[in-house]
């Protein structure tokens, strides 16, 4: 089946040229070219691959949340960093990884209709087609000059769009002032910078010696068209598609008694399935929550337990002993406030505009902070074992800490 796939780097216009390329069953690109919507030569289906900057791909590392709850995280993130309503996006989370990292790839609305009308199928972000380096960065500029930079796992696989700057003196002889900035806000610096760029090699010298943080490597300038196949598949779809109307003929009396009938074969079939998986069902939760009871029980808790409660039980009934016996919990004001102690002590003098401790949790309300700084504070309270809750406006930043729950 061959697939039509074009390169949106601005939105969809009938007068626009734009780059497409044709991909045989394989996943291979055959022919490339550029023309308006009217001159695009057939596939078996389109899809659209949006530039970075139009498809903004975003990670955020949460504590584990429920889909509901994760959905709220996610936009409490966004509220203050984006210049449009969040009303006018299409917000796509990504499934939370086993180290708390969750990705979301940013769409307008308007952008999405525009590529419906052009018989677009499936859309995705240009930037998740490099894969994640485990030790690196991957700069991509493509012959143009367009260009992202696609980050490492340590954080959760982000990208931010970069441009290759126009040649001048000081372009020759330090990266941008946008990726030192980037590379320098991180507590642990990747080992390499992959560069997928025509860069001519006495600037990537240059380059290198005005930068220490990490190597430097040059790779054949960035094309979407040599990506893998599988990350063509594994994109994150931006473009679900809308169920047509049944036609009148699928309404039909002969229709309708052929799905009647099939109805009921599912039926009895999915009854008799349910009886036998609930049965089990039943039977593994009765095991697991007297594994749990017995657990509380040999720890003194009171009333029942279950793998969702007993954290929070634990940490109960630990702190209520230890109060007893004359000491502090670790949950307790001055104990938790000295967790968070050094962390704190880096912030700048008089950023501290309110705090207050209820619920055994501290909240510090502070004065604006970058970005970087407000990344290194949250890291670093983590690292100290507490649970971190945070939201930034133009008007201030507010962080919330407890000591995070865990079972015995």
């Amino acid at each position: 089946m061959t697939v039509l796939r074009i390169f949106f780097d601005a939105p969809p216009a009938a007068v626009r040229a734009f780059t497409w390329a044709l991909f045989d069953a394989h996943g291979v690109c055959f022919r490339e070219g550029r023309s308006t919507a009217e001159h695009w030569p057939h596939g078996a289906r389109r899809e659209a691959v949006l530039a970075a900057d139009l498809a903004p791909l975003m990670a955020f590392k949460l504590p584990p949340l429920s889909a509901s709850r994760l959905d709220s995280a996610i936009r409490l993130q966004l509220e203050d960093r984006l210049a449009t309503p969040l009303s006018a996006q299409q917000i796509t989370i990504g499934t939370q990884q086993r180290d708390g990292w969750v990705r979301v790839v940013l769409a307008e609305q308007t952008l999405l209709n525009a590529l419906r009308q052009l018989s677009i199928e499936r859309a995705f972000s240009e930037a998740e087609l490099i894969s994640i380096a485990a030790d690196g960065w991957h700069w991509c500029v493509s012959p143009e000059g367009r260009g992202f930079v696609r980050r490492d796992c340590s954080n959760g696989g982000s990208a931010f769009t970069l441009d290759l700057p126009s040649p001048s003196a000081d372009h020759k002889t330090t990266l941008p002032t946008e990726l030192m900035l980037a590379l320098s806000a991180e507590t642990a610096p990747p080992k390499m910078l992959h560069i997928h760029a025509a860069l001519p090699a006495e600037i990537l010298s240059s380059w290198q010696q005005a930068s220490n943080i990490c190597r430097l490597t040059v790779e054949p300038p960035w094309r979407w068209t040599h990506a893998e196949p599988a990350l063509f598949a594994q994109a994150t779809e931006l473009l679900p598609q809308i169920e047509p109307a049944a036609s009148a003929s699928s309404r039909s009396s002969k229709g309708w008694r052929t799905a009647a009938l099939l109805v009921s074969i599912a039926l009895v079939l999915h009854v008799v399935a349910t009886v036998a998986v609930w049965s089990s069902s039943l039977w593994q939760h009765w095991q697991i929550a007297r594994g749990w009871q017995a657990l509380a029980n040999e720890a003194g808790i009171p009333g029942k337990a279950n793998a969702a409660t007993v954290p929070a039980q634990w940490s109960r009934t630990y702190a209520e002993t230890r109060h007893r016996a004359g000491l502090s919990a670790p949950n307790d004001a001055l104990p938790l406030l000295a967790h968070a102690a050094s962390s704190l002590r880096t912030l700048p003098q008089g950023a501290l505009r309110n705090v207050t401790y209820a619920d055994h949790a501290w909240t510090f309300e502070f004065t604006p902070l970058d970005a970087a700084t407000q990344k290194t504070l949250e890291t670093n309270l983590r690292r100290a074992g507490l649970q971190v809750m945070s939201g930034s406006a133009a008007t201030g930043y507010r962080l919330r800490i407890q000591m995070q729950e865990k079972a015995p």
